[in-house]
């Protein structure tokens, strides 16, 4: 009896692992599959970088890609922040009339994002009280261009963020 049901189990045992190594090389393949697809797929379409940064008809060089992904930032902290808050208050001061205004923000945006990118990853930098003004101004200023280009940034919020720039170029002059 004890044979007959220790057989029984070995045999249970044996299917239980042949079904978990077919449900392995299932997956497998459907994996394999998956990915087969679509790199098949993937070689169809067009450049990616002409549709983030141009209009369909331009097509960027890996070079002009970079530098816009960039928005000109160096790595060096004290000369991109100064950069920064140089580009950001000639955004902020154009006239809501101007004819430039819409390329402004658009590079405004870039620079925003590309300088938060860059220095919030790096704990040195984001712990400086200079990161965290600035962070807060270009969060701040990020919500209107975000937003709506039409929309122009409150006289209220513009003195908040040209005081917020100018703590953030004090703390800079002081290491902090």
């Amino acid at each position: 009896m004890k044979a007959k049901c220790w057989s029984l189990f070995e045999s249970l045992d044996k299917s239980l692992n042949m079904s978990r190594i077919s449900w392995q090389n299932f997956c497998r393949t459907a994996i394999a599959l998956s990915l087969a697809i679509l790199v098949v797929i993937g070689g169809f379409t067009s450049d990616a970088n002409a549709a983030l940064f141009t209009k369909k008809s331009d097509v960027l060089s890996t070079k002009e890609v970079q530098i816009l992904v960039n928005a000109g930032l160096t790595g060096n902290y004290v000369d991109d922040t100064n950069d920064t808050i140089k580009l950001l208050r000639d955004a902020i001061a154009l006239p809501e009339d101007a004819e430039n205004r819409a390329e402004v923000k658009t590079s405004a945006r870039y620079k925003i994002n590309a300088y938060i990118s860059r220095y919030r990853a790096d704990r040195d930098k984001s712990g400086l009280y200079s990161y965290t003004t600035m962070s807060t101004a270009l969060n701040t200023l990020a919500g209107y261009y975000n937003g709506s280009t039409k929309r122009a940034v409150p006289a209220k919020t513009r003195d908040r963020l040209l005081q917020e720039f100018e703590r953030a170029e004090l703390a800079l002059a002081q290491g902090r």
